[in-house]
């Protein structure tokens, strides 16, 4: 290009030659052509018989994305293949497959159905006097984009649903439905069941639990996104706020209420196209306040009090306690 743009300004072939120091035939031949000259094709140099040709399609018709190594390995012992892996590869990417790829469809909830809820872990920060390895539990709701953030110094099944109804009451209510990752804190089973402390929280606050798909983050990816502002702009903005000497997390608690106030609910949402705060004023009237006896039962003195087990409507009406009889009772009944 540069020898054409300046041959066309004048320069000579002998001029061009000594500048770019390179023949003058080489030259002549660039600004004769019609278009910059390309790599001729090569043949492969262990091409591909057609008996290994039809292994390879055989192979990745069941398995499309079997691994290139394997193939080459298999070609070596079964077919007498003799080429090196490097010749074999760059043929193999004109056979395989092109990956199916999944289209992503975004849905959105209507006001006050859904709320997503998941643990971020935020690092090394000072708690007391030492330093604690903290995490946050974010939970938003799916409609307004509004987020609740508390932080805990452990994960534990107690602290989460702690957390959580703290994080509910920052939001101003329970949603229909609660969409949690598959966390032993919410499952058993390996994931393919709902744990029951789990259910009956549920059943208290009077919403349906709802576990994302299988290895799909993507299920809860409002939530997600949330997770990434708090690595990506919650922790730079704190690393800007003055602590208190001996920080607690109280303190964490307060300065995650400031920057959601001073950042999130100012924000024109980019999907949504409306202003966070105004949306979840609006979402509000939708929502069902959280008891308060529930939040007592897991924050009086520090100590996790168990949840009430619900197998039945009417065994909440009998109470907590149940009179406990002797057996001679049921006898003289007889």
């Amino acid at each position: 290009m540069d020898l054409r743009a300046l041959h066309r300004h004048g320069w000579s072939i002998s001029a061009l030659a000594r500048r770019f120091r390179i023949n003058r035939r080489t030259v002549a031949r660039e600004v004769a052509a019609d278009g910059p000259r390309a790599y001729p094709t090569r043949s492969p140099k262990h091409p591909l018989t057609p008996a290994q040709l039809a292994h390879i399609e055989r192979r990745l018709l069941v398995c499309p994305v079997l691994r290139a190594t394997d193939l080459h390995r298999e070609l070596q012992r079964d077919f007498g293949y003799s080429g090196s892996y490097p010749t074999f590869r760059r043929q193999l990417r004109e056979l395989r497959p092109a990956p199916v790829v999944e289209a992503e469809v975004r849905f959105e909830t209507a006001a006050g159905v859904q709320t997503q809820v998941d643990w971020k872990h935020i690092g090394l920060w000072p708690l007391g006097e030492e330093m604690v390895l903290l995490h946050a539990l974010v939970a938003v709701l799916g409609h307004s984009r509004m987020p609740a953030i508390r932080i805990a110094a452990s994960c534990t099944r107690g602290v989460t649903f702690e957390r959580l109804l703290r994080c509910l009451d920052d939001l101003g209510g329970v949603s229909r439905e609660l969409l949690t990752d598959r966390d032993t804190v919410f499952c058993t089973a390996g994931g393919s069941r709902l744990s029951p402390e789990w259910v009956d929280l549920c059943e208290l606050l009077g919403t349906v639990p709802r576990l994302c798909r299988p290895y799909r983050a993507k299920t809860k990816g409002k939530v997600e996104r949330v997770n990434r502002e708090v690595q990506e702009s919650f922790l730079a903005w704190l690393t800007g706020q003055v602590l208190s000497p001996r920080p607690t997390i109280a303190d964490y608690d307060a300065l995650a209420k400031q920057w959601l106030a001073e950042v999130v609910m100012p924000r024109r949402h980019r999907t949504t196209k409306r202003v966070i705060g105004e949306a979840w004023h609006e979402e509000q009237r939708l929502l069902v306040a959280v008891p308060n006896h529930l939040i007592q039962r897991f924050t009086g003195d520090g100590d996790v009090q168990p949840v009430l087990r619900i197998s039945d409507p009417a065994q909440r009406r009998l109470g907590e306690h149940v009179e406990v009889r002797p057996l001679s009772a049921y006898e003289v009944a007889m």
